[in-house]
């Protein structure tokens, strides 16, 4: 693994990533280059519309060679032509006008440029490869950092700074370096309703210049940043990556989704970003080794993120169920049993609290738990979940709440009375407690379902779509925090 798995004809130097790159995610002036005359362009949306919506507190500058105005805002016709100086720039112009584009950032005296603009070695082009290698060094000689090309740049909410418009403006504990935009996007996305809020994201595409090794090191070291997420396709140099990636495990925890890792996702992963892969088994034990998270998918992955944000570390493999419906029952037991989980039996003081008000028709009092109750006492259900998150001989509990359930509102009511009652008891015998919100093919369960992981999110739950997905997590996340106690 100490070998170079993709290298550019021009490696970029070593720099001091924590003061290297923090101008980077806090730009006091942003030249957006390319921005169209249109309002409602794709460009503009992705780009114009989040900084202001954003409302980047610094000075932002658009670049168009027509000039005029958009959207009451002088337009400069290059970059040249700002008055003031720029230390950031965002460019969407075709790759063929890169060079130029360079030459006069150097000319300006800009400190980093971000290419949004895709047309180089991801093409396996000759010309796109060329061209390729020279911004990357005419951007060294200017001593300009180069963030991509092929990507989408930086999502920065303490700064103002992003490229899709309906992103959270929250800053979180979160920071995720991912070599593919599209993927960094629905990263995101999947995580506004969990929960999930981001210190720090970029989409570094390509990586001619700021790689996926010096970002390891800056959010590693960044006080803004407790949990570090990765999705990476090929590795600059394997000796430094290595070195940066072993410093970081040491401090915070790293979840890492490895793709291109067959060959069919190496063929891909080339064509997406240029990048070479490795190995699929060097890379699981690699992980193994450094005690890093691996993961297998965005799914996974997100999942990973709200087990570390939300769940506190857990002593046991013992899972306490509490369930509506027999048939959920069984099948989220064998799903955390196939996860290296145990499901142990419910002993008697335990039935017998229980007892006291569940009807023992409809209902069975084991483990797992299947409970009526949330249909007809919501707080009976509620006050379920608390005994058996007490019981000494589990160490987490699990509660599947919704699963083609017909009553839409009932479920939801008790959603609301769970997540108001079980923070309030905040003992140390109730153990930690994982929600399962499942997905429905009916749109107003699913809009119930939508607003209840939010509920239970803000809460401080963590949240899963399934049983097995939070199972999994859950696994990795105790093997996670037995290795570190080694």
């Amino acid at each position: 693994m100490t070998e170079v798995l993709y290298r550019s004809s021009f490696d970029p130097p070593l720099h001091n990533a924590v003061e290297g790159l923090d101008f980077l995610f806090h730009p006091e002036s942003i030249a957006l280059v390319g921005v169209s005359s249109n309002n409602d362009s794709p460009i503009n949306g992705m780009f114009l519309t989040p900084l202001l919506e954003f409302g980047f507190k610094g000075r932002l500058y658009l670049v168009n060679p027509r000039g005029g105005e958009i959207m009451s805002m002088k337009v400069y016709p290059s970059i040249k032509d700002i008055p003031g100086k720029v230390d950031y720039v965002i460019s969407t112009v075709p790759a063929k006008y890169s060079i130029r584009l360079i030459e006069d950032c150097i000319v300006k005296g800009v400190k980093a440029i971000a290419f949004y603009t895709a047309g180089f070695s991801e093409t396996s082009k000759m010309e796109g490869i060329v061209l390729e290698e020279r911004i990357t060094k005419l951007a060294r000689e200017g001593e300009i950092r180069v963030v991509g090309p092929n990507c989408m740049g930086i999502y920065c909410p303490s700064a103002g700074l992003s490229y899709w418009p309906e992103f959270p403006k929250e800053s979180g504990k979160v920071a995720c370096l991912c070599q593919s935009g599209g993927n960094s996007i629905h990263l995101v996305w999947m995580g506004v309703p969990r929960g999930i809020r981001f210190s720090k994201v970029i989409s570094f595409g390509n990586a001619v210049d700021i790689d996926e090794s010096e970002l390891i090191d800056y959010f590693a070291h960044d006080p803004d940043t407790e949990i570090i997420a990765a999705y990476i396709e090929g590795i600059k140099d394997g000796k430094r990556f290595l070195k940066a990636l072993g410093d970081a495990a040491k401090m915070k925890p790293v979840i890492m989704l490895k793709a291109g890792c067959s060959e069919s996702g190496t063929r891909a992963a080339a064509g997406h970003t240029g990048s070479m892969a490795g190995d699929d088994s060097i890379w699981d034990a690699l992980c193994k080794q450094m005690g890093i998270v691996r993961v297998l998918s965005m799914e996974e992955l997100t999942d990973m993120i709200v087990t570390f944000l939300f769940m506190p570390p857990i002593q046991g493999r013992n899972a306490g169920i509490v369930t509506v419906g027999g048939g959920v029952s069984v099948l989220a037991a064998d799903e955390c049993e196939r996860y290296g989980l145990h499901v142990p039996p419910l002993d008697r003081e335990i039935k017998d609290r229980l007892c006291e008000f569940t009807p023992i028709v409809g209902n069975i009092l084991r483990n797992p738990v299947d409970s009526q109750l949330v249909f007809s006492d919501q707080r009976q259900f509620a006050n379920t979940i608390k005994i058996i998150s007490e019981w000494n001989q589990i160490d987490f509990l699990i509660s599947p709440l919704i699963g083609g359930v017909p009553l839409p509102s009932g479920p939801l009511m008790a959603f609301d009375v769970i997540a108001d009652t079980i923070p309030q008891w905040n003992t140390p015998s109730l153990k930690p407690i994982a929600m399962i919100v499942q997905a429905s093919t009916r749109p107003e369960i699913a809009h119930n379902a939508f607003l209840a992981q939010e509920r239970f999110a803000s809460a401080g739950f963590p949240v899963y779509p399934t049983v097995g997905r939070a199972a999994n997590a859950i696994s990795k996340f105790i093997e996670y925090h037995r290795i570190k106690k080694i």
